[in-house]
């Protein structure tokens, strides 16, 4: 009886969500002229770690051209906590992929007098073994040098690991150490913005604040989520139907994936490819890949990876098979991108001589697929579809253009 009760709080939950969508969705084209609430003007650049550092240490600079002085730097000190007598320089250096011992780079550095800040972004990569320890280590001996303090920010929505910081890490160590989640920076960015005078800046501020909220900690619109969020408290019922529904999100995906898959090689593997995905995909892993193969043996594959984890930064291309060498690009790269060129001269792709992919695009710009879809329900819905116009269709349709107009013999460095 109490599984029974379960599957009706779950199907009303789910039929009162799809109904408060709709009306969402229906004011938003109601209102679209005026308001524009789908436009997000960092959509329109790839914003990857080491761009949202850019854009960070942009705003940190005191004497950058958004002109508001040690606005950013000054409020920043405040949120991780730095002595009051610390007054923000105008002088300030602020770095990015600044480089240390063990060729390590800190993401952002802010040498303030003889002071020195190191950010660790992490929004979405994983952590690299010992690289907060020997980042820590490394600001505490330049600090001491120096004759100034040091901190170590993690900029991450989750907590530091012993994998990337050693428990046994000192006492003076670690208290100079501050975990700060984007949700904090988040706030951080808010509060900055309403003491902006310049409109084009605040704009810009703007703008990377809703990317935070919805790229980064995964929040749906405002409007939305104020009205989901009483929907969902309103009752135990309605509470326990949403965390049932949360945690099954993961399988969810995986099954998703899964009949995907088989789909896609029910559809090719008549014709002699083989489709596959790796383990990434499953979990939402980087490098989250699937590909097609024309023949056994080959060198280079057909290719859909997802390059930041989360299913984020989706791309599709030809790709090596194994790990390229300088003969491998001298040889191949060249002759696989101008033939690819040939097949598709209608997309922009990028051509590389080096690295995995000698010619590649990101799906929205190559087949008006979302890149993102970590947080995009449009873009699962996609798994969903069979037939003219579905996703699997125009996956289908590229491998059979490219066997029908390629010299596949490209694809093999040997014959």
């Amino acid at each position: 009886m109490e599984k029974i009760d379960e599957w009706r709080d779950i199907r009303e939950l789910l039929r009162s969500t799809v109904l408060m969508q709709e009306g969402y969705h229906q004011a938003k084209k109601r209102y679209a002229s005026k308001i524009a609430p789908d436009f997000r003007l960092l959509r329109f650049f790839n914003i990857n770690e080491n761009t949202l550092s850019q854009c960070l240490a942009f705003l940190l600079r005191p004497d950058e051209s958004h002109a508001q002085g040690d606005l950013f730097l000054s409020s920043f000190y405040h949120l991780i906590e730095k002595s009051e007598a610390l007054k923000a320089d105008m002088k300030a250096q602020i770095s990015t992929e600044y480089t240390i011992s063990n060729s390590r780079r800190i993401d952002i550095l802010v040498a303030d007098q003889n002071e020195l800040t190191g950010i660790e972004n992490k929004p979405w990569a994983a952590d690299q073994k010992d690289q907060l320890y020997d980042y820590a280590h490394w600001l505490a001996a330049e600090a001491k040098r120096r004759g100034g303090g040091w901190s170590l920010v993690y900029l991450c929505n989750n907590e530091i690991s012993e994998f990337t910081f050693r428990s046994q890490s000192s006492d003076d160590i670690n208290r100079h150490v501050k975990p700060i989640t984007f949700f904090q920076l988040e706030n951080w960015l808010s509060r900055c913005a309403l003491h902006i005078e310049a409109p084009a800046v605040r704009c810009f501020v703007e703008s990377l604040i809703k990317f935070i909220r919805e790229d980064i900690n995964g929040e749906t619109a405002m409007e939305l989520q104020n009205e989901l969020t009483e929907k969902l408290v309103a009752s135990p019922q309605n509470l326990s139907a949403a965390f049932l529904i949360a945690q099954n999100m993961r399988q969810v995906k995986e099954r998703l994936w899964k009949d995907f898959i088989v789909y896609l090689r029910q559809q090719l593997s008549p014709l002699g490819f083989k489709v596959d995905m790796n383990d990434e995909l499953r979990t939402g892993s980087k490098y989250a890949t699937f590909s097609v193969l024309f023949k056994e043996g080959d060198d280079f594959k057909l290719c859909w990876e997802f390059e930041t984890s989360d299913y984020r930064n989706l791309a599709y291309g030809i790709c090596s098979t194994i790990e390229p060498n300088e003969k491998l690009h001298g040889d191949h790269f060249s002759a696989i991108a101008q033939a690819m060129r040939h097949v598709f001269p209608e997309i922009d792709a990028k051509i590389e001589s080096e690295g995995w992919w000698p010619w590649w695009c990101y799906v929205d710009a190559g087949m008006n697929v979302p890149r993102n879809w970590n947080l995009e329900s449009d873009a699962w819905a996609l798994l969903l579809e069979r037939g003219e116009g579905s996703f699997a269709q125009s996956i289908t349709s590229i491998a059979k253009r490219i066997h029908d107009e390629m010299d596949l013999s490209l694809l093999r460095t040997s014959s």
